[in-house]
């Protein structure tokens, strides 16, 4: 079954061409093959950090332009292909894009593709179940279908919020063991407010700015640090009587604060980086620091999260406003991205439609 909808061939979405040039301009509809479907995007929230690299393009791979920008996209299923069996026309989906990786929509290629307004999810189980050596494209599995009920805008965070209670998991965030996180912005609230339902204690975070962390704090942070102004091995090391943190989150991708964190360690501690690369691994080594410290590498599994997510959210125990600071109309996109790059906002929701 496909419905159909009057529509047309264009839509508005987000470019990013690289060395900071930023534009909303018309680019041509996705058309889904017979595996897919075709979803209004309803809300986009900004990945501050990694949107801003991206723009400015200083990603460290080698990124295609112009593209089409977002990854925190939720929308609703408007049509669907002609072998579609497992998707129906409403159904709320996390992640549509205007285009997935590898291919383009007219001379765009994806960055991830969700600030657009419509975008494309695939019925994988349709599509292997009719040929099972099918090559899926790998950003297929993050798009998971979420119950109705949900605001699009709250949505959003919870593809953030997957991959810091994924990460913490499998970087053996464990009850009663202490945590710094270095870092004081959306990604490092998600990992706070994880943190405590995991049961660690103290969670400790540090960051330049005090109203920041000022929100940390009311997210559930038992201390923070500011290291414009304090000293972070001395307050970590008086916090934790001496025997410092069992573990170090990096949320900062910031050298000095992750070349210091082996520092803030405890004997057997854990220094486990989520915002920079491998080659800081290097620093770390040549660093002296307690004799048994461990340096961990691990993704989040953010597939592997979505049932634990939707839990929390039935259970009333995810507050999902908690963790954007604010909701823009779409056509302010320009507008937004100047309040990110000024520190006026820490992570924005853009609604298609208000």
């Amino acid at each position: 079954m496909t419905v159909r909808f009057a529509k047309s061939p264009m839509m508005k979405a987000v470019i990013a061409r690289g060395g900071g040039k930023i534009e909303m301009t018309d680019v041509p509809l996705p058309q889904p093959t017979a595996y897919q479907a075709l979803c209004k995007i309803d809300a986009c929230a900004t990945c501050s950090g990694t949107d801003q690299k991206i723009v400015a393009g200083t990603l460290p791979w080698n990124t295609d332009y112009p593209g089409i920008l977002g990854h925190e996209s939720v929308g609703h299923v408007v049509e669907i292909g002609k072998r579609v069996r497992n998707i129906c026309p409403g159904d709320i989906f996390l992640r549509p894009t205007a285009v997935y990786h590898g291919d383009q929509l007219g001379d765009y290629f994806s960055l991830w593709g969700g600030f657009a307004e419509y975008g494309l999810v695939t019925d994988t189980q349709a599509l292997l179940e009719d040929d099972a050596d099918a090559q899926l494209n790998g950003y297929c599995a993050f798009q998971q279908k979420i119950p109705p009920g949900i605001a699009p805008a709250d949505a959003t965070m919870m593809i953030t919020l997957k991959e810091c209670a994924s990460f913490l998991a499998n970087v053996g965030a464990k009850f009663r063991k202490s945590l710094v996180i270095l870092g004081s912005g959306p990604v490092a609230a998600g990992m706070t407010y994880f943190a405590k339902l995991y049961g660690m204690y103290p969670v400790i975070v540090i960051g330049r700015r005090d109203q920041p962390l000022a929100e940390l704090r009311k997210i559930g942070a038992d201390f923070t640090i500011n290291n414009a102004t304090e000293n972070i091995v001395t307050k970590v090391k008086e916090i934790t009587s001496a025997r410092g943190a069992n573990l170090v989150v990096d949320c900062a991708g910031d050298a000095v604060l992750i070349t210091a964190a082996n520092q803030l360690l405890a004997e057997d501690g854990r220094v486990a980086p989520y915002a920079v690369g491998h080659e800081f691994q290097y620093k770390l080594d040549r660093v002296p620091g307690p004799a048994a410290w461990e340096f961990v590498f691990a993704g989040p599994n953010e597939d592997v999260a979505h049932q634990y997510l939707l839990d929390l959210h039935r259970l009333n125990v995810l507050p999902l406003t908690s963790f954007y600071s604010h909701r823009l109309p779409f056509d302010q996109f320009l507008e937004g991205f100047e309040m990110l790059k000024n520190k006026q906002a820490s992570k924005i929701v853009f609604e298609m439609e208000t």
